[in-house]
């Protein structure tokens, strides 16, 4: 089985791709793994989200993770790297990926390898840093890298100690940078780079960008994917993104996502 692992905190600008993103990965065959943290009074955005999953029939597991106020969002940006710290067959794939990142064409990915993590797009980011978008490798491997311990400890151990009243800035590519050491640190675990850089620049090739003005005039075959407009829910966004979507999956009927929106923006 191969699973995309995500995460998002309760931020309504990275909550309303939950369902929306899981459905376009459920449709490539991957199930999702979404790091949140724990709330014990659950948001009515959380909710609906929930909602509208089960009445989609979405393959999606949530797991939380306790973290204070200020260091959920980087608990959540670096909890993807623990998914392997979960009850999951050996030989099943994980995916690191974004909250916002829809993928159209996973056959970009490689067949993993027992004993490599494939990095994609490792040209992307500043040096000592590798790219969440995308790691890839077999459960096993992953745990052989990070070693014993749920995905709570892994956490606390490495972010617990750290004390920042800006935790959100300071510690903003804490995940990036914690891919590079666990891979180049280890002595077990091999790993591939996959370069995806536009020549002279920092954009993906075969990759639809946000900051793209003239994004919907990129629409080809030919994409990987889709680093979505953000709010979602904002209409010259939501647009963008329903004009995406029917051009990728032109036989499916999207009106549940419209339905979804309106509900959504009700809540803010």
């Amino acid at each position: 089985m191969k699973h995309a692992v995500i995460s998002t905190t309760y931020d309504s600008k990275y909550l309303w791709y939950l369902p929306v993103v899981t459905w376009v990965w459920n449709k490539m065959g991957y199930n999702v793994i979404c790091f949140v943290p724990r709330n014990e009074n659950i948001s009515s955005l959380l909710y609906l989200v929930n909602s509208v999953q089960v009445e989609v029939g979405l393959k999606q597991k949530h797991i939380f993770f306790n973290a204070p106020e200020n260091k959920q969002p980087t608990y959540a940006q670096c909890s993807r790297l623990y998914a392997a710290a979960l009850d999951l067959p050996e030989d099943d794939v994980l995916v690191v990926s974004d909250a916002d990142m829809f993928v159209f064409n996973p056959s970009y990915f490689h067949e993993p390898v027992k004993g490599l993590i494939d990095v994609y797009g490792a040209d992307l980011v500043p040096p000592k840093q590798y790219p969440m978008c995308y790691l890839v490798g077999q459960v096993g491997t992953w745990r052989t890298l990070i070693g014993e311990g749920t995905p709570q400890e892994h956490l606390d151990r490495e972010l617990g100690h750290i004390n920042s009243a800006s935790m959100r800035s300071d510690y903003w590519s804490r995940d990036q940078e914690l891919a590079f050491n666990k891979l180049n640190d280890d002595d077990v675990i091999d790993y591939r780079l996959f370069n995806r850089a536009r020549p002279g620049t920092q954009f993906a090739s075969n990759r639809l960008d946000r900051d793209d003005a003239y994004i919907l005039e990129r629409l080809s075959p030919d994409i990987v994917d889709y680093h979505a407009n953000r709010p979602g829910y904002e209409p010259h966004n939501f647009q963008t993104i329903m004009a995406i979507l029917n051009y990728y999956f032109p036989h499916e009927d999207l009106s549940w996502i419209d339905t979804y929106n309106e509900k959504f923006k009700q809540l803010l």
